[in-house]
């Protein structure tokens, strides 16, 4: 929760008040003179609050300590742990006052996307919007991480060359493992026979190709690793990009 404009001020001005009643009353006590006392602890918050609005601007003109945004756009079959291991990470930056936010593929289908279809077409156009949305987040010093299936070549490298600040990572994990966990029991679905309805067509692995990724900044294999580890190796690298 981030206080409003009126809750800070208002903050700020009690502080104030407090601060010139506890020292009038310290040099009341010292002088027995109201009047001293009262001059000194105005003369003193006046020039402290001068001060502190001085060395705040120089602060802000300096970069050193600053992080600054990341755009990281994930790649991965379905059921490879892209948003698990998303959320367990962003929860741990948040720990450490780092700005996060999770651009969850199948969140924005329903809201941003809902237009879209999952050809090859529509799926490079949803991973195109979802990169518009992360760049303009992480160029407001925001960690921004896309969890998506994102299973095309051409527009993974597209993003990559557009937006300076954007990373790949791709959450390998292979189709025997991700069937077996199937959480959602979309791959049950998938493998249905022809015309049977409920099955799911146009599915990434198995009815839609998933282009491997030729090069990519990092690698978590999440068939051979555990959450914590697979964490650790993103949150290093996360880390290392923004500071």
């Amino acid at each position: 929760m981030i206080d409003s404009k009126k809750r800070s001020v208002s903050k700020a001005v009690i502080w104030k008040v407090l601060g010139v009643i506890i020292l009038s009353l310290l040099v009341y006590f010292s002088t027995k003179s109201l009047g001293k006392a009262t001059i000194l602890a105005l003369f003193y918050h006046a020039t402290m609050l001068v001060i502190y609005f001085l060395h705040e601007r120089i602060w802000n003109m300096i970069s050193w300590g600053k992080t600054k945004g990341l755009f990281i756009q994930m790649t991965g079959l379905s059921g490879a742990g892209k948003t698990t291991l998303s959320r367990f990470v962003a929860d741990r930056l948040r720990v450490k006052g780092i700005q996060v936010e999770l651009i969850d593929g199948d969140e924005y289908r329903k809201n941003l996307c809902s237009d879209l279809g999952f050809s090859k077409e529509d799926r490079n156009t949803n991973i195109r919007r979802l990169g518009f949305v992360a760049s303009v987040l992480a160029r407001n010093r925001v960690v921004t991480v896309i969890s998506a299936i994102n299973p095309y070549e051409e527009v993974r490298d597209e993003l990559r060359d557009r937006y300076g600040d954007s990373k790949l990572v791709y959450v390998k994990c292979d189709l025997d493992t991700v069937i077996s966990r199937d959480p959602k029991g979309l791959y049950k679905k998938a493998t249905l026979p022809v015309g049977h309805p409920d099955r799911i067509d146009n599915f990434t692995g198995i009815s839609d190709p998933f282009e491997e990724p030729e090069s990519s900044d990092l690698v978590i294999d999440t068939s051979k690793e555990h959450l914590e580890e697979s964490a650790e190796k993103l949150e290093k690298f996360i880390l290392e990009n923004i500071e």
